[in-house]
């Protein structure tokens, strides 16, 4: 069952019949199925009002029982998005410059002549009033979308935020119940989820949630940490040069990165770094060869791509490595610590930064032609 159209009402306020008569033809021509209320008196003007907003109000300036001006201020005061178009012999530029400030939608000249122009000026202002009326709906479901995204990140905030919380006083509970080596290890690991929780209220707090100032939340878990395993005896100085925000797509991988480390032609994007980092947590490999053997991947990336890399791990083997793949220095596995050290420059890019997996795989293609090409000799 399809739903109606509603009809239009629309209002031709004018003291002289033979007027309307040419503005009613005008309009009908437009609007055949409208519905024309003729408006002659204040009575009937007040009615119509009353009765719902018009679609259209077609009106003359002078008029013997009030004036346009006052039927534009009364239509658009209770209606702002009806249109309103006036058509009247009377009246200069300067009169429609102010009516046109106060919101009149156009200024006809009444004359036979510009009766196509009405026309045309009646369907623009209802076309304009539609526009205005779809885009006022635009931005009303957008501002309740916002509203309820606002909500749900605020949820969500508080709920890490509640969570991180519990979990670091449980650990500072069940560290008080334990023996001082042990309690020594809750104490860094409640350190550790204060400092994810200071890094998760910084992005909270920005203005800007698909962006991460990547400088500010270094600066955080550095301080965090500091804090953690040297109990405030160190004094940590930080100088970045440069403002480093990262859109949410690129950073999340930083801080995600782990074993992609492992995948050569993957570490980099279209733009090139200046160094690479390596986050990543093989305390689940135990004391096994997985730790030096990740390490050793990371190493294999360096000189793939001419780039140093800093790697930080939960349990080891911590490393900065520069272009050449040699370690500039390292945490061993199971040592809790840090590394003071320069970042080693980067080298122009490689042969392989360039070309990637293309190389590999023109050797695999040049290896399978040298195997296949002695068969088609012999026949």
């Amino acid at each position: 069952m399809t739903k109606e159209k509603p009809t239009m009402r629309i209002l031709i306020i004018d003291d002289n019949p033979d007027d309307r008569k040419l503005e009613l033809r005008e309009v009908y021509a437009l609007f055949p199925d409208a519905q024309m209320l003729e408006i002659t008196n204040a009575d009937e003007f007040e009615a119509a009002v009353a009765a719902g907003p018009p679609d259209l109000v077609l009106t003359d300036l002078d008029l013997r029982w009030t004036n346009g001006r006052q039927v534009l201020l009364t239509v658009k005061g209770k209606y702002p998005a009806c249109p309103v178009v006036m058509f009247t012999g009377t009246g200069d530029e300067t009169i429609a410059v102010e009516l046109m400030k106060e919101g009149l939608d156009d200024y006809v000249v009444k004359s036979p002549r510009q009766l196509p122009r009405l026309r045309t000026s009646l369907k623009i202002a209802v076309e304009m009033a539609k526009s205005r009326a779809d885009l006022s709906d635009r931005e009303a479901h957008l501002a309740r979308a916002l509203a309820q995204q606002q909500v749900v990140v605020r949820e969500l905030h508080h709920r890490v935020k509640n969570n991180l919380q519990t979990v670091t006083s449980l650990l500072h509970l069940r560290g008080r119940t334990v023996d001082a080596a042990t309690r020594v290890h809750f104490d860094e690991i409640a350190g550790r989820m204060e400092a994810l929780g200071a890094v998760q209220a910084r992005i909270y707090q920005s203005a800007e949630f698909d962006r991460v100032d990547f400088c500010a939340t270094l600066e955080d878990i550095a301080a965090s940490l500091v804090k953690v395993y040297h109990g405030g005896q160190v004094s940590l100085i930080t100088n970045f040069k440069v403002r480093f925000v990262l859109e949410v797509a690129r950073a999340m991988p930083l801080s995600l990165i782990c074993y992609e480390v492992i995948f050569p032609g993957r570490v980099t994007g279209p733009e090139r770094p200046a160094w690479l980092l390596n986050v990543t947590n093989d305390a689940w490999f135990g004391f096994s060869a997985g730790p030096f053997q990740h390490l050793a991947a990371a190493r294999l990336r360096a000189v793939e791509e001419g780039l140093p890399i800093v790697r930080a791990t939960t349990t080891g083997i911590s490393a900065v490595i520069d272009a050449e793949g040699w370690v500039v220095a390292a945490l061993p596995l199971d040592k809790a610590g840090f590394i003071a050290t320069r970042l080693p420059a980067a080298k122009p890019p490689t042969f392989f930064a360039r070309h990637g997996n293309s190389i590999p795989l023109g050797l695999a293609l040049l290896l399978a032609i040298a195997a296949i090409a002695p068969r088609f000799r012999r026949r």
